[in-house]
């Protein structure tokens, strides 16, 4: 009797943490496709004319920075207007670029948003001081962090740790992005 309580309470342990990774996978799954179809989106987008037309602000900054040199930064805000057929200013957010460098390092960051306009999706690949380069993937589910893939070993020397994006500042970035089309216009 006592071996069937133990098998039935381990049984009513583990089934919620299996029903939380299979639902994990699944989002994850939705936010790869969601990935996919944004890019075949952004792939297929011609100008005003064509049939898939993707609005886009592109934002490009060059600078001479003393110390560091020339600094090239280059944004792209992929964003939604709104399907009325009154004049709308309604814009949701779904996919965002930032290519970036200091002095010879680069960076490039992509951020996927879902139809909400929240982030579910961060990816950051820098190059570090000696030359290799790092990513970092953060998931998210309606805010709440899924996942978090990171590298294991970062020689802080090559890498200072000031620079190592983490979940919560990834998402802070990640709104501040999805703000910043529609900051661009007088609403």
């Amino acid at each position: 009797m006592k071996k069937i309580m133990i098998v039935v309470i381990a049984a009513l342990i583990l089934f919620p943490a299996g029903l939380k990774a299979q639902n994990t996978e699944k989002a994850i799954a939705k936010i790869r496709k969601d990935y996919a179809t944004a890019l075949e989106k952004i792939k297929a987008s011609g100008d005003f004319y064509d049939d898939v037309f993707v609005n886009c602000a592109t934002i490009n900054i060059h600078e001479m920075w003393g110390g560091s040199g020339p600094h090239q930064e280059k944004t792209e805000v992929f964003y939604q207007m709104g399907t009325d057929e009154a004049w709308s200013f309604d814009r949701t957010v779904f996919f965002v670029r930032n290519k970036y460098n200091v002095s010879v390092r680069e960076f490039y960051t992509e951020i996927l948003y879902d139809e909400q306009g929240k982030p579910e999706f961060y990816y950051h690949k820098a190059f570090g001081y000696d030359g290799k380069p790092l990513e970092w993937r953060f998931y998210w589910n309606n805010g709440k962090l899924i996942r978090k893939l990171v590298p294991q070993d970062i020689d802080n020397e090559a890498f200072p740790e000031e620079e190592i994006p983490d979940p919560h500042k990834a998402y802070k970035t990640a709104i501040t992005y999805g703000k910043y089309e529609n900051n661009l216009y007088l609403n």
